[in-house]
Parts: structure tokens; C-alpha cells; sequence
């Protein structure tokens, strides 16, 4: 037996444990992620130990065009050095972007996993997942966060939600390959069923229960997080799952119908649900000016108002305000002055107003007297509406974000807001790609590209929200212009379109998931954004086993 057949089952082992290292980090230790692409280098080299499997290793990856693809654009990053001023940041971007050249080359040069191990490192992703969520989950009961993106603890609370709508779509492949198999045993047989989540398979009844308690966690998690994009990529995904079961599940025409009824449904309900929330926070009831009372409790003038002052709820803001009781009850409140700043940076007066304005109150010294303790501690930590801390979820995110498009709407003002400030995040994306339409501004001077962009567009964002284009596709437009987005996309699209065998649900519903998320970010500019599209991509395309394509298979 020659020294590399002796050392095969431990190099295939230190190979699995590279990947569940990945699979860990991706949602609780970003250490653990970084460490995991270098784990992976060093088992391929010492696998390849010996000038012939080298030589084999780089043939086998030389073939998979999606692979040489994949890697392609990471060289691409290295030819917009080329007219790159900034090599500060163009060095970061490319120790930034580093699994995109390193995934796809180790997975697809080593062999594929077994069905044992691809279904080992599915469940540890799912379980870790599963872990992190734990930890956002006590946050959230306990209140203890001043913003609720604040309960993701090891990522940001946009990449979770990504992992967690995966997940999502993990449990319910392996639950219709459990259902599957079942059903193929009764006709075939009593055949001994192969369970697709391992450490499930005792019973089927366990294995079914534990599948849909994760189902309907991870279904919880994306309502608590309030992520907009977490909410609309969960419905995209539930109904192109419908969809894909639709065209690809051979059963009898009734059962397409109440598939194509059941995606029909979530349309409708999803579209009804929005509404029922976001009804009552548009309409504005129209304002009497002649019937409004003049005078507080103590005598002193309300200040009317329906032209200088936003909208919360669907309620002025300007309405019953007496600046001077504000000044003279709020210090027996709170010993923090009403002029300043809430604890997060945002101004106290405006922060109450909001907020007493969201609890019917009016902006005088009753309506700060009538406020609880809780509700103070809430002003004080920079919360505007006291309806979006008690009720949280989709209309508290509905209302946040309306409050700010209205904003910016009314007084061009889109700082702090997620929305608005993309708006402005666009418009001077726009711009750089016009100076700059066919080949950007190189890898390393994006930063400096926007800093410069905004003054010439007169942004009124304040210097401390211009970030860059929080849109992928604008983002590699900025840094590569138009030819550099073509090739983008191709790299994107070719799989799908190349070959059969990538056309298995897993890798459809994560490259959905990717193509949505890069419209609200850019998630190709972060560590974890780019680790997981690296990691899925070349797991799903180059490591999954070919017994795993499809439930209908």
C-alpha cells in the first residue's frame, strides 16, 4: 500500500472537517470561516502530494467551466488593478473576495462527497443555524437590544436572514425526499428506508417532527428580525418552490392544480397581509384646523402643524405640540437634556415627539407625564414608535419604512433611513457608471469614486452615511463597468444553463436567493456575503453526490 492510499481516509476526513468548519462559521464564528479556506488549501495540497495527482487535480478542475468561471471573475478583481489608484483597498477587496478563488478551485478538483457526508455537512449548517438563532432568540424575549437588527450577534442581521430562508429551503428538500422514499418503500417494497437527515433517522415520526419544528422556527425567526428583504426573499422562494414542484414533480394533473392554486394563494395572502398593515399606516385623516383645541391642561399655546413636522402612523406629528412644556417636564423624567441626543445618536426631541404621537398623546406636559418608565428608557435609547417596540415584526418594519420614504419624500432628508439612503446610494452609482460605463473604476477606487460622486450630485446625506451602492449589480458596474456586469451575470447563469445536472432544487433555490439578495445589498462586499455564496455554490455545482439531484429521481 503505497503512503497516499494509507493516508486517504484521514485526508477525506480532514477534507470533511474543512467543510463543516465552513458550514459552522458561516452563522456563529467568523474566525472560524476565515481559518476554513486555508484548512481547505492545505488538504488539497497535501492530497495532491505527488506531481501526477496534482496534475489531475488541476485537469479535473480545468474541465468544470463553472468552476474555471467562477475563478475567472475573482482574476478579474486582479486585471482592474490595472487602473486602480487605491491599492490600500483594492488589496482588502481581494482578501476580502478570496473563498470566490479558493471554493470553487478545492471542490471542484477533489472528488465528490458521498451521500453520508453531503447530508452530515447539510445538518450541521442547519443545526448551527439553529444555535445562532437561540442566542438572537433570548435577545429578542428579553428586550434586550435597542435596535432589533441587534439580536443577530455573530453576523449581520441581512446575511442571517439569507442562511435562515436556506435553511428553510434545506429542511423542505429533505422533507419531501423522507415523503418520497416512504412512498417508493410502500410500492417497491419493504426496502429499508435511508433517511436523509442522519442524525433523524431513528423513527419517521421523530425525523417528520423535528423537520417541521425547524421549519416553523426558522419561519419565526424571519418574522422577528424585520428584515424587508428577508420578507420578500422568503416569499419569492416559497413560491418559486411551488412553482419548481409544479413543473418537475410527475404526479397527476389534480395535484398540479393544487400546487399552482397553493402558489396562487400565497400570492394573495402575502399581497392581503402587506396591505391590511400598510392601509392604516398611509391614510392620513384630514385636519380642521377651526376644531383643534388652542389651549393645554395648563393654559399655555398648541403649536398645529401639518406642513414642517413627518407623519407617524398615519398622524401628524406637529399636532398639540407646546415646545415649552416638553423643555420644562421632561427633566423629571429623564436626565437626559431634551436638546441633545438619544443614547444611538439620534435627536431626543424629535424621538419623543415620534413617540408620543405613536401612543396618541399629546406633546405637552401630560402626555410626558402620562408616558411609563419603559417608555422613557425606549426614548432614551433612540425608539420613535412605540407601536413598532410592542408590536414588532412586518408592520413594525412596514412603518419604519414608510416613516423614512415620507421623509425623504417631504424634506429630501434620507439619513438613517434604509430605504431613502439607498436612493441616494443609486443615484450616485448612476453617475460614477456613466463617467465610467465600460470598464468602471478599477478594484481599488470605488471608495474614493463615491466620496467624490456625492459632491458632485449634492447628496444630502451627512458624511457619515455614504457607504458605497448596497446593490452587487451596481456595485461590479461601478468597478467594471458594463462589460465587467455582462460577465457578471454570466458567471451567475451559466451552471443553470450549461447542464442538466445542476438543475437540482437546492442549487436553484440558493442561486434565487443570491440573485434577490443583491439587489438591496451588496453581498458580495462582506466576508460572510461572499463566503456563503463561494461555499454553496461550489458545494451545490462541484461537491454534491449525483444521487442527490432531485426528489423525483
Amino acid at each position: 500500500m503505497t503512503m497516499q492510499a494509507s493516508i486517504r481516509p484521514y485526508l477525506n476526513q480532514a477534507y470533511l472537517i474543512g467543510l463543516l468548519m465552513v458550514a459552522v462559521g458561516l452563522t456563529l464564528s467568523p474566525f472560524l470561516m476565515g481559518m476554513s479556506q486555508f484548512w481547505l488549501v492545505l488538504v488539497w495540497l497535501v492530497d495532491g502530494f505527488g506531481t501526477k495527482t496534482i496534475n489531475d487535480k488541476l485537469k479535473r478542475f480545468g474541465y468544470n467551466k463553472a468552476a474555471v468561471f467562477l475563478v475567472a471573475f475573482y482574476l478579474m478583481h486582479i486585471v482592474g488593478l490595472l487602473w486602480t489608484s487605491d491599492f490600500q483597498y483594492a488589496m482588502k477587496d481581494l482578501r476580502v473576495k478570496l473563498p470566490i478563488l479558493v471554493m470553487p478551485f478545492v471542490l471542484s478538483s477533489m472528488e465528490p462527497l458521498d451521500r453520508k457526508r453531503f447530508d452530515f455537512v447539510m445538518l450541521v449548517y442547519v443545526l448551527s443555524v439553529f444555535i445562532a438563532t437561540l442566542f438572537s432568540s433570548a435577545s429578542y424575549w428579553r428586550r434586550d437590544y435597542e435596535d432589533v437588527r441587534e439580536i443577530s450577534h455573530f453576523i449581520s442581521h441581512i446575511r442571517f436572514c439569507l442562511n435562515i430562508v436556506f435553511c428553510i429551503a434545506i429542511i423542505g428538500w429533505y422533507m419531501v425526499k423522507t415523503i418520497v422514499s416512504v412512498s417508493r418503500q410502500k410500492v417497491e417494497g419493504p426496502t429499508k428506508v435511508k433517511f436523509p437527515v442522519p442524525a433523524f433517522s431513528a423513527k419517521y415520526a421523530i425525523n417528520r417532527y423535528l423537520q417541521s419544528f425547524l421549519l416553523f422556527w426558522f419561519v419565526y425567526q424571519i418574522y422577528i428580525l424585520e428584515s424587508l428583504s428577508g420578507y420578500v426573499i422568503f416569499v419569492a422562494i416559497t413560491i418559486i418552490s411551488a412553482v419548481y414542484i409544479f413543473l418537475r414533480w410527475k404526479k397527476s394533473r389534480a395535484w398540479h392544480i393544487a400546487v399552482g392554486a397553493t402558489a396562487i394563494a400565497v400570492c394573495i395572502i402575502g399581497v392581503g397581509v402587506t396591505m391590511h398593515f400598510v392601509k392604516p399606516l398611509l391614510k392620513v385623516e384630514p385636519v380642521d384646523f377651526n376644531t383643534l383645541e388652542k389651549k393645554t391642561a395648563l393654559g399655555n399655546d398648541y403649536w398645529h402643524d401639518t406642513v414642517y413636522n413627518p407623519i407617524e402612523d398615519g398622524k401628524y406629528v406637529g399636532l398639540y405640540y407646546c415646545r415649552k412644556e416638553l423643555q420644562e417636564a421632561w427633566p423629571h423624567r429623564s436626565g437626559l437634556p431634551l436638546e441633545g441626543m438619544t443614547l444611538n445618536g439620534e435627536n431626543l426631541e424629535a424621538t419623543l415627539a415620534r413617540y408620543l404621537t405613536s401612543k396618541g398623546l399629546r406633546k405637552d406636559a401630560q402626555g410626558v407625564m402620562a408616558l411609563t418608565d419603559e417608555d422613557i428608557h425606549n426614548i432614551e435609547q433612540g425608539m420613535a414608535n412605540y407601536n413598532n417596540w410592542k408590536h414588532p415584526g412586518l408592520r413594525a418594519r412596514l412603518s419604519s419604512t414608510i416613516f423614512e420614504y415620507n421623509l425623504y419624500r417631504r424634506f429630501n432628508n434620507p439619513n438613517g433611513g434604509s430605504l431613502s439612503q439607498r436612493i441616494e446610494f443609486t443615484r450616485a452609482s448612476f453617475h460614477i457608471i456613466r463617467q465610467h460605463l465600460w470598464f468602471g473604476v478599477g478594484t481599488g477606487d470605488v471608495p474614493q469614486a463615491f466620496a467624490q460622486t456625492y459632491d458632485e450630485i449634492h447628496s444630502p446625506l451627512k458624511e457619515e452615511f455614504r457607504f458605497r451602492a448596497h446593490n452587487q449589480y451596481l456595485a461590479i458596474s461601478v468597478a467594471f463597468g458594463l462589460v465587467g456586469l455582462a460577465f457578471f451575470i454570466f458567471v451567475l447563469f451559466y451552471p443553470w444553463f450549461s447542464s442538466r445536472q445542476h438543475r437540482n432544487y437546492l442549487y436553484m433555490v440558493f442561486l434565487c436567493i443570491m440573485l434577490l439578495s443583491m439587489f438591496p445589498e451588496d453581498t458580495l462586499e462582506t466576508q460572510v456575503g461572499v463566503t456563503l455564496f463561494a461555499f454553496f455554490e461550489s458545494l451545490l455545482l462541484f461537491a454534491m453526490p449525483q444521487n442527490s439531484v432531485d426528489v423525483n429521481q
